[in-house]
């Protein structure tokens, strides 16, 4: 692909185009949505589409320091029902008051990241390696655990989080999952930490070199990510009035493809929390639209599949059209100051 002089002097636009390219495409789908179905637009579908998504979303936002630091959690597909199974027991076979055995989730969920940055850091091995096996480090433990056995009975208080309605139409689950987003992007754009993650994934060796403690930082980043997975387990937890062995099972991959597809490249390096949000909606869109014109519940996973690998493959391409646009650009001002 070539580029004359006039993309090198419209590239601010599609900087900026690139730069909100899910939150482009989210309007985009949702305008081909509501024009192939009626139901799409109605009150009750999108506060639904909203509800489908925060477990998602809350989950994806952890995950984006991960990523922005230039590593990777496998591990999450076995905290997630670890911690739904005893915080399940707590309430259920010891009358743990629901708001403690929330508490010692959390906590649990920061103690499994801690574990995993613990192993990156002393023993200085690849966090793909470590996250995979404690994966299954904390699957075995689940097993063991609940011998099993999904746990139910659960103290009506702790179902109401995800039955509760807002205003009578509005699921709590939404309203719980704005101050988290909020916070978040805080995090992520308006704090030294967030900074410091972020320099972690694009520059290692400068990081090093600034004397930052890079250790605790990856011990916060993970125990943080890991208490997003832990109120994860919660909602989920809740909304199933059980806690399930399989819970979370197909997340992994939903939430990596959600950050990446939202602007956080797969190397680090960046944090984009509102890319984030949007990443999840699409998914979120993608997967009630195929409800909504009756595709095939089988057929669904691969129309899911397929639509995935093309979002990751746009951002890729993107992300190679920006640095082009930006070498292009770099030539004309040199070609410019040497005249």
């Amino acid at each position: 692909m070539s580029f004359n002089a006039s993309t090198a002097d419209a590239s601010p636009v599609r900087r900026l185009l690139l730069a909100n390219k899910a939150v482009i495409f989210a309007i985009l789908l949702a305008a081909a949505l509501s024009a192939t179905s009626p139901y799409f637009l109605l009150q009750a579908n999108l506060l639904a589409l909203l509800d489908q998504i925060v477990v998602m979303t809350v989950v994806a936002l952890g995950y984006t320091l991960i990523l922005a630091m230039g590593e990777i959690d496998l591990s999450l597909g076995g905290v997630i029902p670890l911690i739904g199974i005893v915080m399940a027991k707590l309430m259920a076979n010891y009358g743990v008051p629901f708001e403690f055995a929330i508490v010692i989730g959390i906590m649990l969920g920061a103690l499994c990241g801690a574990i995993n940055a613990t192993l990156i850091s002393r023993f200085d091995l690849p966090p793909f390696i470590v996250t995979l096996a404690t994966g299954a480090l904390f699957t075995g433990t689940l097993y063991i655990v609940s011998n099993l056995i999904p746990v139910s009975n659960l103290p009506e208080g702790f179902l109401a989080i995800a039955r509760t309605r807002v205003a009578t139409v509005i699921p709590l689950p939404v309203i719980l999952l704005f101050p988290v987003a909020i916070a978040f992007y805080l995090v992520a754009k308006r704090s030294v930490f967030g900074q410091h993650v972020i320099a972690l994934g694009g520059n290692p060796e400068a990081v090093r070199v600034a004397g930052i403690n890079i250790e605790m930082l990856r011990l916060k980043v993970y125990a943080l990510a890991g208490a997003c997975y832990a109120l994860a387990a919660v909602l989920l937890t809740a909304r199933s009035a059980s806690a399930q062995i399989a819970a979370g099972s197909n997340l992994m991959l939903l939430v990596i493809t959600a950050v990446v597809v939202g602007g956080t490249p797969l190397l680090g390096g960046k944090a984009d929390m509102i890319g984030t949000f949007f990443g999840c909606l699409i998914l979120g869109m993608i997967s009630n639209g195929l409800n909504l014109l009756g595709v095939n519940a089988n057929f669904q996973v691969i129309v899911q599949g397929l639509l995935i690998l093309l979002a990751l493959v746009l951002d890729v391409e993107s992300a190679k059209l920006l640095l082009r646009l930006d070498k292009r650009r770099m030539q004309r001002l040199r070609g410019e100051g040497g005249r």
